[in-house]
């Protein structure tokens, strides 16, 4: 598998945790979710040639669509699939 295809495959499962933790309503368990979501970016970075590249690439991606998710929660808003 090529690295490009890994990676948007590992970043859609980041982002996919990003979104479930996001709906977690309890601060603190919220808050271990989210670090848990970190460091397992940081292990599937470890497959990659330069890891942490990938690890900081990887936790961009899962904040950036945590705080849409809680963004979209304080709002009410819903995304509806066409």
């Amino acid at each position: 598998m090529s690295m490009i295809k890994r990676y948007s495959q590992d970043a859609e499962a980041v982002e996919l945790k990003a979104v479930q933790v996001a709906r977690i309503e309890d601060p603190r368990a919220s808050l271990v979710a989210l670090a848990q979501l970190f460091q397992e970016c940081g292990r599937l970075a470890a497959e990659y040639p330069d890891p942490e590249r990938v690890a900081r690439m990887l936790v961009e991606d899962g904040a950036e669509t945590w705080q849409a998710e809680r963004w979209n929660i304080r709002h009410r808003v819903e995304l509806v699939a066409a």
